[in-house]
């Protein structure tokens, strides 16, 4: 549904699942048995590149993908630059904001400023393709935020979000990875995975069941099993 208001449209996320009851059920996982729930399914190319990881090692974020696409370009346009205020209307509970960049490194992407404003309609979490800025407040802040470096110089005159709720591009494992709005973002100390949103539940439901197997594998190895013997019951190592 796309609703224009004060030249910026409204583009809402829409999921068919209660957003808080997954959200809690992946934070449980980690970004490895996501990935490999993916590549069980066929889906071989669904995360981030190396290097893309969160603030502060503790940090995870789960949930739908809010796009934001970006470019360089040294334009002062103000209705241009006020798409980033524009697009908050757009936002909802538990959506995870994730923006492109285009491979640009002239400055800070996201801020602690941004932060707030998303936190403030809904937003549980950032993934930058990019850098952040105020990083101290960030943290502070306990916004979980996944980034690619750090750089304190100011976006304005360097850089502009020029649309969102779009299909994006970031980098990916494999050359670019597509994300689509509604996509359902995990991320933690090893990275971020990228769900197709029509998977969204049958991935979390097959990780569910691996991590159960997982744990108790775990147990077995840690008595001194002999660990054939551990991998044929649980079929997880």
């Amino acid at each position: 549904m796309e609703v224009i208001t004060n030249s910026y449209p409204i583009r809402k996320v829409e999921v068919n699942y209660d957003w808080q009851e997954i959200q809690t059920r992946y934070l449980r996982l980690y970004a490895g048995l996501v990935s490999d729930a993916l590549e069980h399914l066929g889906y071989h190319q669904q995360c981030m590149a190396s290097g893309i990881y969160p603030l502060t090692n503790v940090m995870k974020v789960a949930g739908p993908a809010f796009t934001a696409h970006g470019i360089a370009t040294p334009s002062r346009d103000e209705k241009v630059h006020d798409i980033r205020l524009g697009m908050f209307k757009s936002m909802m509970p538990g959506i995870v904001q994730i923006r492109d960049t285009q491979g640009d490194m002239s400055c800070g992407h996201f801020g602690e400023i941004s932060a707030t404003a998303a936190a403030a309609h809904g937003c549980v979490g950032a993934v930058i393709d990019g850098s952040t800025r105020d990083s101290n407040y960030l943290i502070d802040m306990n916004f979980p935020t996944f980034c690619r470096f750090r750089n304190p110089v100011e976006a304005f005159g360097r850089f502009m979000v020029v649309d969102y709720q779009i299909p994006i591009f970031v980098k990916g494992m494999d050359g670019l990875l597509k994300v689509n709005p509604g996509d359902y973002i995990f991320g933690d100390n090893d990275g971020v995975v990228v769900v197709p949103q029509d998977l969204t539940i049958q991935v979390l439901e097959l990780a569910e069941e691996w991590f159960a197997s997982e744990s108790q594998s775990r147990q077995a190895m840690a008595t001194g099993r002999d660990p054939f013997d551990v991998y044929k019951e649980f079929g997880r190592f």
